[in-house]
């Protein structure tokens, strides 16, 4: 037990050393300005802990990813005026692979490969075949190609290192704590976008409608995971963190609304919907209770608001709460009005130019690197690559075929078939089990969900969380029995 507690020790002061060194690089960058020897330094200096402690690499990457998004893993290297797009994610994960497999090595297999495993081995293998075929045989981008393969093969191989790496439930919930922690600090970044009217890093995400996203749409995306996770978390566990979550829950709600990101409304909602489906009586009642009481506060609020800019129309905070009223409003309806809206008009038509193209190569798809021509009209013609066409799954088989709708399909009916069976005996579970599976399972329906209407696993630091939730349910189908110490 002493050894546990030394060694969990270790690696969480490893990951938090990893953490300010790569942290310190970024702000400086903010500061002063990009710094090659600061660069180097920091991730020579994660790489190396990383490899020693592949687990510590791992939840740096994932508190550094969900509070610095882009700016932590897309800054390329910059030298000698040249640009090499080899990022701080992906250095620190090569670390963390050469780490695993020494203690692979070592301790050979914590447990034996299941069907998923293989499966999703064959979708790496395939990706890295259909990049060499794009490349020498086909008239492709090699740059897109690469940076496809690159995200389906290499970060595809976090699902083995959760599997290798939190193969138990004290290890999940670890991951769950530092993600949490991230998404506590990025809770900064919803102030900051209220205080100057405009979030940060938002002008990558443009609005096909009037208004201004007070939070960028990753860390939008992190913040519904924090929810589903706090959520399921005050429901099932009575402790001093379920206090803290209920304060944040508003916060991160403000930031998912405010990203003004109609898809992860949805997806959210329907992830929402699903847990209260499957918690039990005793839940449903807490959850809710908790409802109740965040619905009459927001009521009251907006009461109040309304009241004050009534009587003070032309105070800063009538014109910031009508604004952010007519706005929210505007997202919601046009959500319906594919007709009139523009950037749900945009996906009709490049699908279907993309559709026309694949009728052409129906079985192994158009491959890497390619583009398809789309014309909206007589006002908007252009080239738009089929790895950008804002539905992961639909990018998957149009690049790879019909072939990959079966590999893909039974992927996932694996995983989320043996994580559905594990709940009918949820009542003869642990409470920590049955926590880690609607935890997982409502993470995973959130990424279906959302996933239709994005780049998600076109873009590294929202593809990386399709491998890291699938590999947390592959653990939990393993069926761990022991309880979970806090």
């Amino acid at each position: 037990m002493i050894k546990k507690y030394s060694q969990n020790f270790i690696e969480t002061s490893t990951a938090i050393f990893i953490i300010a060194a790569v942290s310190l690089f970024v702000l400086a960058n903010f500061i002063v300005g990009y710094s090659l020897s600061l660069f180097l330094f920091a991730i020579a200096f994660g790489f190396l802990l990383s490899v020693v402690y592949p687990r510590s690499g791992f939840f740096a990457i994932v508190f550094l990813t969900v509070v610095f998004e882009r700016f932590f893993t897309l800054v390329p290297i910059f030298w000698n005026r040249m640009e090499y797009k080899i990022y701080p994610l992906d250095i620190l994960f090569a670390g963390v692979i050469l780490g695993t497999i020494f203690q692979l090595i070592k301790n050979g297999l914590p447990r034996k490969l299941k069907v998923v495993d293989y499966l999703i081995a064959v979708f790496i293998l395939a990706s890295g075949a259909y990049f060499l075929v794009s490349v020498f045989l086909l008239t492709s981008d090699g740059a897109i190609a690469f940076s496809t393969f690159k995200n389906y093969s290499f970060y595809g191989l976090f699902y083995f290192a959760v599997v290798f790496l939190l193969d138990s439930k004290e290890k999940l919930f670890w991951f769950l704590k530092f993600f949490l922690a991230g998404a506590v600090v990025a809770s900064i970044f919803v102030l900051i976008g209220i205080v100057r009217g405009e979030g940060l890093w938002t002008e990558f995400t443009p609005l096909s409608t009037p208004g201004t996203r007070i939070l960028a749409f990753p860390h939008a995306f992190f913040f519904t995971m924090a929810l589903l996770i706090s959520i399921v978390w005050i429901a099932f566990r009575k402790d001093r963190y379920s206090a803290f979550f209920k304060i944040m829950i508003p916060i991160w709600v403000i930031g998912v609304i405010g990203s003004l990101m109609r898809h992860l409304w949805i997806s959210l909602f329907i992830s929402v919907v699903f847990l209260f489906l499957l918690f039990s009586k005793e839940n449903k009642k807490i959850l809710k209770n908790i409802f109740f009481h965040y619905a009459m506060i927001a009521v009251v609020l907006i009461i109040l608001v309304a009241y004050a800019s009534l009587l003070f129309p032309e105070a800063s905070i009538s014109k910031v709460f009508n604004s952010a009223i007519g706005v929210a409003g505007q997202r919601f309806v046009s959500t319906a009005q594919v007709s009139s809206d523009e950037s749900l008009n945009w996906r009709k038509s490049v699908w279907q130019a993309t559709w026309k193209d694949f009728q052409h190569s129906l079985v192994f798809g158009l491959g890497y690197g390619k583009k398809v021509s789309v014309e909206i009209g007589t006002k908007y013609k252009d080239f738009v690559e089929v790895r950008n066409i804002h539905n992961s799954l639909l990018t998957i088989f149009i690049q790879m075929g019909l072939w990959s709708v079966a590999l893909v399909a039974a992927m996932l009916w694996f995983l989320f078939s043996s994580a559905c069976a594990s709940l009918r005996k949820m009542k003869k579970e642990p409470d920590d089990v049955a926590f880690l599976r609607l935890v997982f399972l409502a993470l995973f329906v959130n990424y279906l969900a959302a996933m239709l209407f994005q780049t998600y696993l076109e873009t590294n630091l929202l593809g990386i969380f399709f491998w890291i939730i699938f590999g947390g349910l592959a653990v939990l189908n393993a069926n761990f029995n022991s309880k979970i110490e806090p």
